[in-house]
C-alpha cells in the first residue's frame, strides 16, 4: 500500500539532511569505523533513491526513504553495538526541530530499524531500504569494501579474522543473502554472482595455503612448536603426579577412620542400635571414596605391543613403553628409525604422545572429583544421621528438645 502525499509544510530537504549528516560524520564518526562512514551512507542513499523508482513508489516515498538512508548509521558516533537505536534518536531530534511530520518520523525510524541484519522487511518501502543497504555485495570493487568491513569488526569486537575464517563468511553471507524487491535484483544480482565466484575462489586458494602450511610444518624444525609441547608434556606429567598423591592421602585418610571407626562402632552398637545408620553411612562412604581413589591411581590396560603397521597412519605411540615392552629389540629399533625418519609421522606420534597421556590424565581427575564429592558428600549424611539418631533415641536429648520447643 503506498503512503499518500498529504505532507505537511516543513523546513528541511534532502540536500540539507544530507549536509547535516555529511558534517556529522566527518566530524564526529570514529576514524576506526572503516565501512559505516560516509561513502557508505551516500551510497545506500542513492541505491534507496534508484531502487525506489525502479518500485515506482511515490515521491513521498523516495523523500522518506533518502532521510531515513542518510540517518540509517549515524548512531556510530555514538556506538557502534546497538547503533540503529542511536540512529533513530538523532533522526528524531534533528527531524522534530525542523517540524518534519511526525508521521513521515515513524516511518523513518522503523526503517532505520529494519535495517538490522537480523530483521526481516513487512512491506515494500522496508524492502527498498534492506536492499539499499545490501546494495555494496552487487557492486564492484566488493572486496575492497568487504575488507574494511574486516578491520572495522577486528577493531570493535577485538577479534582477529584469519584469511580462510573471512572468506568462508563471506561466502556463506553471501549465498544466504536475497534482495527482495525485483529492481535490486535486476541491478546487483549479476554482479554479486560474479563476486561470489571470487569469494569461492579466493576460499579455494586459502584451502590450498592452509593445507601447505599443515603438510610443510614439522615440530622438528619449530622452536615454538617444541618449546610449547615440552611444556604441555611436564604439565602434564606434573598434573599425574598430582593426582596420584591426592589419590594417596584420601586412600590413607580412609583406611585411617575405617581401622579406627570400626572397632568403635562394633563395641557400641550391641547396646545403641540407632548408632546403625550413621555407622552404614560413614563406612560406606569410606569404602565408596577408597575405590574411586584406586581407579583414579589404577594403571591404564597395556598390551606391550601394537600394530607397527599403523606407523603411517599416526595411529599408535612408540615412545608409551604400554605399546613396546614386548616388541623384540631389533623390531622396536627399526620401527624407531621409521618414525624418526619421516618427519610427518614423527609429528604425528609426538601428537599421539600429548594426546594419550591427556586422555589418562582426564579420567584420573575424573575419578579423583568423584572420589572427594563422595567423601564430602557422605561425611555430612554420617553426621546428619549421627545428630538425627542421637536426638531421636536418646531419652534425655529427646526430653530437652521437647522440653525447649514446648517452652
Amino acid at each position: 500500500m503506498k503512503m499518500q502525499d498529504n505532507s505537511i509544510k516543513h523546513n528541511i530537504s534532502v540536500k540539507e539532511v544530507e549536509t547535516y549528516v555529511q558534517n556529522l560524520l566527518e566530524t564526529k564518526l570514529p576514524a576506526t569505523i572503516y565501512f559505516h562512514q560516509l561513502n557508505h551512507t551516500l551510497a545506500v542513499k542513492e541505491a534507496a533513491q534508484k531502487i525506489a523508482k525502479g518500485e515506482k513508489l511515490s515521491e513521498k516515498e523516495i523523500e522518506i526513504l533518502m532521510i531515513a538512508a542518510l540517518f540509517h548509521d549515524v548512531g556510530f558516533v555514538e556506538s557502534y553495538e546497538n547503533h540503529e537505536i542511536k540512529s533513530q534518536a538523532i533522526a528524531v531530534d534533528y527531524l522534530t526541530k525542523h517540524r518534519y511530520p511526525q508521521e513521515d518520523i515513524e516511518t523513518i525510524t522503523r526503517l532505520i530499524a529494519v535495517t538490522e541484519l537480523k530483521k526481516a522487511p513487512a512491506d515494500a518501502i522496508e524492502k527498498v531500504i534492506c536492499d539499499a543497504d545490501m546494495a555494496h555485495i552487487g557492486q564492484k570493487k566488493y572486496r575492497k569494501k568487504a575488507e574494511n568491513l574486516r578491520k572495522e569488526r577486528e577493531y570493535f569486537f577485538e577479534k582477529k579474522y584469519l584469511d580462510l575464517e573471512w572468506e568462508k563468511s563471506n561466502l556463506d553471507f553471501l549465498q544466504s543473502h536475497t534482495f527482495y524487491t525485483d529492481t535490486a535484483k535486476n541491478l546487483f544480482d549479476e554482479r554479486k554472482a560474479k563476486n561470489i565466484k571470487k569469494v569461492r575462489e579466493r576460499l579455494a586458494k586459502q584451502k590450498k595455503k592452509e593445507a601447505k602450511k599443515i603438510k610443510d610444518f614439522s615440530i622438528g624444525n619449530n622452536k615454538a612448536a617444541q618449546v610449547m609441547f615440552k611444556t604441555a608434556l611436564r604439565n602434564h606429567i606434573d598434573l599425574t603426579s598430582i593426582a596420584d598423591q591426592k589419590s594417596n592421602i584420601m586412600l590413607s585418610i580412609n583406611a585411617l577412620l575405617l581401622t579406627i571407626g570400626m572397632p568403635i562402632f562394633a563395641s557400641y552398637l550391641s547396646d545403641k542400635v540407632y548408632l546403625l545408620t550413621p555407622s552404614i553411612i560413614f563406612m560406606l562412604t569410606c569404602i565408596a571414596t577408597m575405590v574411586f581413589a584406586t581407579l583414579s591411581t589404577r594403571p591404564i590396560k597395556m598390551d606391550g605391543e601394537t600394530n607397527l603397521k599403523k606407523l603411517d597412519f599416526g595411529k599408535t605411540n612408540l615412545f608409551f613403553f604400554g605399546n613396546f615392552y614386548k616388541i623384540e629389540q631389533e623390531e622396536y629399533q627399526s620401527a624407531i628409525k621409521k618414525v624418526i625418519a619421516n618427519s610427518d609421522t614423527l609429528d604425528k606420534t609426538i601428537i599421539n604422545d600429548l594426546y594419550f597421556l591427556g586422555h589418562a590424565l582426564g579420567d584420573k581427575f575424573r575419578y579423583l572429583r568423584t572420589c572427594y564429592n563422595v567423601f564430602i558428600i557422605g561425611i555430612i549424611l554420617s553426621f546428619i544421621s549421627f545428630a538425627i539418631s542421637y536426638a531421636t533415641y536418646v531419652p534425655e536429648v529427646k526430653d530437652i528438645i521437647q522440653n525447649g520447643i514446648g517452652n
